[in-house]
C-alpha cells in the first residue's frame, strides 16, 4: 500500500513538473490586449513625443495568422523569412514620419500618439490611416503591433506604389507561407532600436 502511495505522488510529481514546463513553453501571444503599454502611464505626451523623434531600424518581425505563429525576420540571422533590414520609421518631434519600406523606397506622411498615448497613428502618402498600439518604448527599443483584416486587403494590386502597410503586412505571410485565401485576421509586431 505504501508503495503504491508514493508511486502515486512520484506520478503526481512528474505530471505537475510536465505540465509547468508546457505553460512556461507557451510562446507570447502578439495580441496587444494583455499587453497594452505602460508608457502612456510613466511619460507626458511631449515627453513620449521626444522619446519617438528618432530613426527606428527593425530588429525582429513577429507574425500571426489566424492561429499560425511565426518569426519572419531577425536582424544577424541567415535563414530569414522575410528581409526588414532596409525597413525603418523616422520620427520627427514635428509629427512628420519617413517610412523607408523593405525596397528601400520612402513614404512621407504623419504621426501622432492617440488613445492616451498608447497608439501611433500614421498616414502616409495613400491617405489611408495606420494605427500601431505601442506595446514598448524606452530610449532603446519601440516594440509595434498592428492588427489587419485579410479579408479587407486589396488583393488586385496594379502598381508598387498601391501597397499600403497594411497590404504589405498580408502580403509578407503569403510570400512566408504562413497566410492563405482562408486567413482572416493578421498580427504583426516589430521590435526596433534607433539607427546609430
Amino acid at each position: 500500500m505504501r508503495k503504491t502511495l508514493l508511486l502515486c505522488m512520484f506520478f503526481a510529481m512528474i505530471s505537475m513538473l510536465v505540465s509547468a514546463c508546457k505553460v512556461k513553453q507557451k510562446q507570447h501571444d502578439l495580441s496587444s490586449q494583455d499587453s497594452q503599454s505602460l508608457i502612456s502611464e510613466l511619460l507626458e505626451g511631449d515627453e513620449l513625443t521626444h522619446q519617438l523623434s528618432k530613426t527606428w531600424t527593425i530588429n525582429k518581425v513577429n507574425y500571426q495568422a489566424d492561429s499560425k505563429k511565426d518569426m519572419l525576420y531577425q536582424r544577424g540571422e541567415v535563414a530569414n523569412l522575410r528581409d526588414y533590414s532596409k525597413e525603418s520609421f523616422k520620427l520627427s518631434p514635428n509629427g512628420t514620419v519617413v517610412h523607408t519600406d523593405e525596397g528601400g523606397d520612402q513614404h512621407e506622411g504623419k504621426w501622432k500618439l492617440v488613445d492616451n498615448n498608447t497608439k501611433l497613428k500614421m498616414v502616409l502618402e495613400d491617405n489611408k490611416e495606420v494605427f500601431w498600439d505601442i506595446l514598448k518604448t524606452d530610449t532603446k527599443t519601440l516594440v509595434l503591433h498592428l492588427s489587419v483584416n485579410a479579408r479587407k486587403v486589396n488583393w488586385d494590386i496594379q502598381k508598387l506604389d498601391e501597397i499600403d502597410i497594411p497590404t504589405a503586412a498580408v502580403f509578407a505571410g503569403f510570400f512566408a507561407g504562413i497566410v492563405d485565401e482562408n486567413t482572416q485576421n493578421i498580427s504583426i509586431t516589430y521590435q526596433m532600436s534607433p539607427r546609430g
